[in-house]
């Protein structure tokens, strides 16, 4: 079969849930490229959540699917399912979602004959997720190898941070190649967290307390959970009906546990509410419910390379965000306008900014309303997918050059 150009497989490495990369990155750009006339599919191995394996579906005019394989030591047979899908689709191109895992082997042979665009969007190998001690040793050395030796060898990269954008120019990307792509949301994510009045009501009446509310969303990688007790203590100080609302959960519940052992300790665990896993829809209304938003990373390698989602849907739920001065946090919050910076590691400024704009309820709502303006201006895929598209054109180009 004769590839097309506006013909396009993503393959990704993880399933499409628990976690949210293809979902709030692949499948974003797929939906808008196929509102452009673009064919899309993603396929990926959901070796975390096995109950999808060999299931076939569509969102939105973009065709998912998944391996009937899913462990890892049987990753031939995932990489042959993934190839006869490039056979039977004719795609005029590749785009692998992480230089890790599954997709990444696969593109690896798709390669000879279509050019394949990397898509960066965490630090994978050594110095980045390869150090929080999720993998064995074996699979360190594959991750940290795929992801350095893949600048040299793509047609193009798409890079979810300025950080990734030099981490690949360093693995030896020709900087041409190279193209900038944080991460946005849809129209339709975007239009979605902005809840009607009556959910926010019930979102407001299902919480306890009737004082100020701070909302964490968060999965609880990217801090010390000690830090937020100790800011919550802070602000208590100054607001001392204030109330913690933790939407989101960590993955095996441990950060939980020091959270509430450091609250207990500090007199304050009945401040601390903790909502757990929460469906996507309900956020806005969370969010809403609350006064306050924080969201906390400490300064790390893996936190600079990221480009927060999470961050953007509560800018986008026009909640009041303080943050912390690490990485592309800086590049969507401008401080005072669209949210507020302070330095990492200082729980004391972050207590301060939350007490602050809890003391001033204009400035919180102007900034809020500000946010959620600038991330429906600048940071929605409709946007952003151009970048995408001055990447596949220059893939293609080489593409075409080679042959």
């Amino acid at each position: 079969m004769t590839p097309e150009p506006n013909r396009v497989l993503m393959l990704g490495t993880f399933g499409f849930r628990p976690k949210a990369t293809l979902r709030a990155r692949a499948l974003g750009i797929a939906q808008v490229l196929v509102a452009r006339g673009w064919w899309a599919a993603i396929g990926t191995t959901p070796w975390d959540y096995p109950d999808d394996a060999g299931k076939q579906w569509e969102e939105d005019g973009v065709e998912l699917r998944t391996t009937r394989t899913t462990h890892p030591l049987l990753w031939p047979l995932a990489v042959r399912e993934m190839l006869s899908w490039a056979r039977a689709d004719r795609p005029g191109l590749i785009h692998v979602f992480k230089p890790k895992g599954f997709g990444d082997l696969a593109g690896r042979r798709l390669r000879r004959s279509l050019p394949v665009v990397i898509d960066m969007d965490d630090w994978e190998g050594d110095g980045g997720w390869n150090d929080t001690g999720l993998y064995g040793p074996v699979e360190r050395r594959l991750f940290d190898w795929q992801e350095r030796t893949w600048p040299r060898q793509a047609a193009a990269l798409t890079v979810a941070s300025r950080i990734l954008e030099r981490r690949a120019r360093d693995l030896g990307a020709p900087p041409e190649r190279v193209f900038y792509v944080p991460n946005g949301l849809t129209a339709a994510r975007f239009a979605e967290l902005a809840p009607d009045e009556d959910a926010v009501a019930r979102a407001r009446a299902s919480l306890p307390g009737d004082g100020p509310r701070i909302l964490l969303y968060t999965r609880f990688v990217e801090f010390n959970p000690v830090a937020l007790v100790t800011v919550l203590a802070r602000v208590r100080e100054v607001h001392p009906t204030a109330t913690l609302v933790i939407a989101g959960a960590s993955a095996d519940g441990r950060p939980e546990e020091i959270l509430d052992q450091a609250a207990k300790e500090a007199g304050i665990g009945s401040a601390i509410t903790r909502l757990g896993w929460v469906q996507a829809t309900d956020i806005g209304a969370i969010a809403a419910a609350c006064d306050v938003a924080v969201h906390p990373f400490d300064d790390t390698p893996l936190n600079r390379a990221k480009s927060s989602v999470k961050l953007l849907e509560l800018m986008a739920t026009g909640t009041a965000v303080v943050t912390t001065h690490v990485g592309e946090n800086a590049q969507v919050i401008r401080d005072g306008a669209t949210g507020a910076l302070v330095p990492p590691g200082d729980p004391g400024a972050l207590a301060a900014a939350v007490s602050v704009l809890l003391s001033h309820p204009e400035r919180r709502r102007q900034i809020g309303q500000s946010a959620r303006a600038f991330i429906g201006a600048e940071l929605l895929w409709d946007r952003l997918v151009e970048r995408v598209l001055e990447a596949y054109a220059v893939a293609l180009d080489a593409g075409s050059t080679r042959t």
